[in-house]
């Protein structure tokens, strides 16, 4: 009789990856220049290059398309490393080539061996165009409009990462007026005649990743742009957002680690009534509790990654992957920041801004009401 065994350990190649992303990011990641990135709010081209040529981007890609040919989980373990290291600059890194999972489920051939090869050699980033005001997947007020020659664009969408400096864009659009989920996905020129990127402003945190409004005026694109089937876009979408809650939810872990290791590092050396204030029950409780979220999180990444990688998805585990490690990353941040005492609210601390990256993280990609309603769809089986 056949035992199936739960294993819980990562391969030798695995840990070979996850360290090798860990020396990558003490080495590159200096925190006086993440500092200065995250003020001017500023992509960290050099280090996404050096990242880039070391194989830590694209490392999901299979062989013929550039990459290395791991899997998701092995992306999400250089994700969370990323992250641990500095929250800013991991986030940018991974969301360097945000939406290549499109081309790489549904896009054809040539589609593949173009844009993914280029994305992998850090030859440019590449983007996905979605949200528009109001957060409502269906209908699209951006349309596609289909004539002999391939379609004609317009519409705007909003919250696009690295809008300015993409050289792909991927965009969703409606291509039925009396079907909400008609949509095509198309693969535009990002820097094109007529499509304008402009920015949405100072923000909070992700601050070094360009987050633009981009506008769509009669853009003109052939056929064989279009990635996958026709009128199929929203599913098409429905699925890749499961690869995408993945690896925001390694950059969630990676945060929240990082914010542990610094909260850690700081009870052990900060000294109050003449004794480190990690002795005090206080601090040791909230260190512990903060230790079991993450350890929590980490369970529910690896799982949807893991299960994702042998071909038999849990997409109740993607669908939660996202919620519970930004969760878990802007409570553990927050607690970080009290343990440091006013030191965590000076920017020279650094711990801020791991915290305003957690809350970012929180509201990037979906609202959670979305994945909630979803995951209600899934155990209840019913759709409202």
């Amino acid at each position: 009789m056949e035992i199936n065994q739960m294993d819980f350990s990562l391969t030798t190649e695995q840990r070979d990856i996850q360290k090798a992303a860990e020396e990558f990011a003490k080495g590159e990641f200096d925190p006086d220049a993440a500092l200065e990135y995250d003020e001017k709010q500023e992509f960290p081209s050099s280090i996404w290059k050096k990242a880039c040529e070391l194989g830590f981007v694209g490392i999901h890609f299979p062989e013929e398309y550039g990459g290395p040919g791991f899997g998701i989980l092995e992306n999400a373990l250089i994700t969370e490393a990323f992250c641990r290291q500095d929250s800013g600059i991991g986030m940018a890194l991974a969301l360097s080539d945000c939406g290549s999972e499109m081309i790489l489920r549904h896009g054809d051939e040539n589609q593949k061996r173009e844009v993914l090869s280029y994305i992998a050699q850090g030859e440019g980033l590449i983007t996905m165009a979605v949200l528009e005001e109001g957060y409502s997947l269906a209908p699209l007020s951006t349309t596609a409009k289909i004539n002999k020659e391939g379609y004609i664009i317009e519409g705007e969408k909003t919250f696009v990462t690295l809008g300015r400096l993409a050289t792909y864009m991927i965009v969703v659009c409606q291509t039925k007026s009396d079907d909400p989920h008609a949509q095509s996905v198309i693969l535009l020129e990002a820097k094109a005649d007529n499509v304008e990127a402009v920015s949405m402003g100072k923000r909070m945190g992700m601050r070094m990743v360009p987050m633009d409004r981009v506008s769509f005026n009669h853009i003109r694109a052939p056929k064989e742009n279009k990635i996958g089937l026709e009128h199929k876009g929203y599913w098409q979408l429905r699925e890749i957002l499961n690869e995408l809650r993945i690896d925001a939810g390694a950059m969630g872990v990676g945060i929240a680690q990082g914010g542990l290791d610094r909260a850690l590092g700081y009870a052990k050396k900060r000294e109050q009534f003449g004794k480190t204030i990690v002795n005090f029950d206080a601090i040791r409780n909230k260190l512990a509790d903060m230790y079991m979220d993450v350890e929590l999180a980490r369970l529910v990444i690896y799982k949807a990654a893991w299960t994702f990688d042998k071909g038999r998805p849990d997409y109740r585990c993607s669908l939660m992957a996202k919620s519970v490690a930004s969760r878990t990353a802007y409570k553990v941040t927050y607690d970080a920041l009290q343990i440091h005492g006013g030191l965590g609210y000076m920017t020279e601390g650094h711990i801020e801004h791991f915290f305003r990256d957690a809350k970012a993280l929180d509201l990037f990609l979906e609202p959670g009401n979305i994945q909630r309603r979803q995951l209600a769809e899934e155990i209840t089986g019913k759709r409202i």
